[in-house]
């Protein structure tokens, strides 16, 4: 697997962090975007993953979202307030946020511009599968397929993920602390049939830390999500091939979640993955990576 050094590049207003994954050979369609979740960064994408489509013909693009990793921070926007959020959704009145999932969809497109990609597939995870769903119903003549996983409609009759722990208790005081805490994090949703070795979950926690731990932007990308509200009616106008994933023991985003995907989205695939969790574990690719490779006709 031949590999670019991470490099930033200006998108849709703001600079990214971005590194491109050459295929062994040419499969002879577009580019795999992998699309994070909520706060997490780029580097957490495993080299087996990668590698097994690369592996199989596709190049592969992995990026920092806005507000995480290397890419740029919107710090001068401040902090939401996310419970006054959540009491405002429930009440239904309007809150102005830093930004929205729309403009984290954006900001995909303006990374293919800068790469001089025309279209492209998509991965996106949890909150980037709220992206990717942008993708699909905004820019759908940019995109070829998409794969939505552990992901969710925002029908607010699905069960609401877990908000509490967006940011490290106030006792998690200097690095080891918050190795401690982003270890035991890592493996609150994980997957019980593809679980990551506690030694593996400790050094990605200090990768994380070390490479740039920012628990504001995390807080900015959930009120993008909350703001984001019911995207039912906008799946419902989706034309591009929809493949959602989901995985059967996923205890953050429900299963019920990836079910209402399907059933609003014109000739969406189901494929729910018996033990797996919030998390894409070691082993996953092989388990999933066949269905995803047929689907974008590989």
């Amino acid at each position: 697997m031949a590999t670019n050094k991470p490099s930033l590049v200006q998108a849709n207003g703001i600079s990214l962090c971005v590194q491109r994954f050459l295929p062994d050979h040419n499969a002879g369609v577009a580019p795999l975007i992998l699309i994070r979740g909520l706060g997490t960064q780029m580097i957490q994408w495993s080299s087996a993953f990668i590698e097994y489509f690369t592996k199989a013909g596709l190049e592969v693009i992995i990026f920092d979202n806005r507000d995480v990793g290397e890419s740029q921070k919107l710090d001068a926007a401040g902090i939401p307030d996310i419970m006054g959020l959540l009491e405002d959704q429930q009440a239904g009145a309007a809150f102005p946020v830093p930004y929205g999932i729309g403009d984290m969809a954006d900001d995909v497109i303006g990374l293919m511009d800068a790469l001089a990609i025309d279209k492209a597939n998509i991965f996106g995870m949890s909150l980037g599968g709220m992206v990717a769903q942008h993708l699909a119903f905004t820019h759908g003549t940019r995109m070829e397929k998409v794969v939505c996983v552990m992901s969710t409609s925002g029908d607010p009759e699905l069960p609401m993920p877990g908000v509490s722990e967006l940011a490290p208790p106030d006792d998690a005081e200097g690095e080891a602390a918050l190795i401690d805490y982003l270890t035991q994090s890592l493996a609150e949703h994980s997957s019980p049939s593809f679980p990551t070795p506690e030694p593996q979950r400790r050094a990605m926690a200090t990768k994380i830390i070390s490479r740039n731990y920012h628990p504001a932007g995390v807080i900015r990308q959930m009120a993008a999500a909350i703001t984001d509200g019911s995207r039912v009616e906008r799946l419902k106008t989706i034309r591009v091939p929809f493949l959602v994933i989901h995985g059967l023991a996923d205890t953050l985003i429900e299963p019920v979640c990836g079910e209402s995907l399907v059933s609003h989205v014109p000739g969406a695939i189901w494929r729910p993955v018996e033990g797996m969790g919030h998390d894409i574990g070691p082993q996953l690719e092989l388990e999933i990576g066949p269905d995803i490779l047929a689907f974008l006709g590989v």
